[in-house]
Order: C-alpha cells, then structure tokens, then sequence
C-alpha cells in the first residue's frame, strides 16, 4: 500500500526557513549524496548542486498533475550554469516506470531516483509536481508550483494564466530574484515508506 509521507519534511522546511532571510538547503547532504539516475548510472551529488543555479523537480510517472505539466516540462533545457534534475522520491517508483515517463515526454535531464527520501526531505518537498531552483550556495529563489493550472485540490484550469516557474527562471537568467519566491504548488503527495508494510 502507498502511503503519504508529509511530517517530516514539513518540520525540514521549517527548519530551513529560519528566522528572516531566504530559505537554504543544507548542500552537504545534496553535493554528498550518491545518485542513481533512472537509467542505472550513478552521478555524486556535487555534479547537480553548488556549481551554479539548480532546478529540481519532484515527480511522479502516477500522478494526474505530473502528466499534465510533461510537456511544459520537457521545454526546460539546461542552459550553463543551470542544471536540471527530475527527482522521484518514493520507494515506490520503479526506475524503469520514472525512465519510460521521461522517455515518453521527452524530457532532457538527469532523472534521480531517491527512494529513501533524502534529497526531497533536505529539500523540505511535499507534492509532485514541486519546483526548486536552488542557488549556488542553497539558498532556495524559488519554491513551488509550475504554473496556475491547478489553483487548489481538485480543480484545474485548461490554460494557464501565470507560469511561475518559467517566471522564476527568467529573473534568474537576468541575475535577479524571482517575485514572488514562493508559489504554493498542489499536486500528489510524496510517498515514502516501507513497501512491505500491510
């Protein structure tokens, strides 16, 4: 059975917000971090984080949200220094589903497959899909949903009005911080757990 994993990552980002300033992520555990891409190859963490701007996406092959923003998604392409990382934190998610749902939408980054959670807890990461760009020093410039296609639970719209993400990247590009820096993002929350639990 699948099960919602939200407690700890909702006291992760709280600790990495802090008392006034810009959130940060801890880049000891992101640049240490042994990775497996969905393609069975393996990367450290310090090739994606601390070199220079970092978007991370969590996603998932499952969720309804996920498939509606792919083709938005498979736009992005990694322009120096911005490097992009599809995350799938979940023990649940089989590498080959993670790498066939890339595959098929052609999506052009490294795919990270993060079953014991670690990468999305640092990141403080509760639904998919959820965007991150991350300074070179972790400081968090932009947090939240893709764009405003999915203003709250169970509603949708057919286009979107606002593309936040693609916003956030822009000001990035000119050097600027992105306004706003948080954008609550809905979509399906991350599963983590024990798969042999009843």
């Amino acid at each position: 059975m699948r099960f919602a994993w939200l407690g700890s990552v909702g006291m992760a980002w709280l600790a990495m917000s802090g008392c006034g300033g810009a959130p940060r992520v801890d880049l000891d555990v992101l640049r240490s971090a042994e990775l497996v891409l969905a393609d069975g190859s393996r990367r450290t963490g310090a090739e994606f984080f601390g070199t220079g701007p970092t978007l991370v996406l969590t996603l998932d092959p499952e969720c309804p949200l996920c498939r509606m923003h792919a083709p938005e998604l498979a736009r992005l392409t990694a322009a120096d220094p911005l490097r992009i990382v599809g995350l799938y934190a979940s023990p649940f998610i089989a590498a080959d589903s993670a790498r066939a749902f890339a595959e098929h939408h052609g999506f052009r980054f490294p795919q990270v497959m993060d079953p014991e959670c670690r990468i999305a807890q640092a990141l403080g990461a509760v639904v998919t899909p959820e965007a991150f760009v991350l300074a070179a020093d972790g400081t968090v410039l932009y947090r939240g949903a893709i764009d405003d296609r999915a203003p709250r639970a169970g509603r949708k719209k057919p286009e979107a009005t606002r593309h936040h993400l693609r916003d956030a990247l822009a000001a990035v590009q000119r050097g600027a911080r992105p306004s706003p820096s948080t954008v609550r993002a809905v979509g399906c929350f991350l599963e983590c757990g024990d798969p042999s639990a009843p």
